[in-house]
């Protein structure tokens, strides 16, 4: 069952181990809490999980993502607030706060972004139970129980 408007695959793209492992020279903690944002490009959807302490707001995110694909580009307004991809075909669908708890396999997601406005939960939670290695994982939409 193909999701409405949804591209072939949805990607999660985790930014923890960027901290916790190639910064800190820890390890990744099993539960990770910080801020997501969703991104749909020309054929593959992204769902990016970064923690607070290395992306404190919501467009830090997004200028993460764009320098990491070298054919991207993002334009950041002048209120400093808000980036926008200035490469065509890319958009921000929205964004919030997630909890990650890899051992018990379960996701919280909630809240909204400032800079792109709230998320379809429903929307992301069938997209993801359809990606692979994610079939199994209790996605939760509203604050960790």
């Amino acid at each position: 069952m193909a999701v409405r408007g949804r591209r072939e695959v949805m990607i999660v793209e985790d930014y923890s181990p960027d901290y916790f492992e190639m910064q800190l020279g820890g390890k990744t903690p099993t539960v990770c809490e910080g801020k997501f944002v969703h991104i749909i490009g020309p054929k593959e959807e992204f769902l990016v999980l970064s923690p607070v302490e290395l992306t404190e707001f919501h467009a830090h995110i997004v200028q993460r993502f764009s320098r990491r694909r070298s054919e991207m580009s993002s334009v950041s307004l002048p209120s400093g607030e808000e980036v926008r991809f200035g490469t065509p075909g890319w958009s921000i669908k929205g964004g919030g706060c997630f909890q990650w708890d890899r051992t018990a396999r379960r996701m919280s997601l909630w809240g909204a972004s400032k800079a792109y406005g709230t998320f379809d939960g429903a929307y992301i939670r069938e997209a993801l139970r359809q990606s692979q290695g994610w079939d199994d994982v209790d996605i939760h939409i509203g604050e960790p129980r």
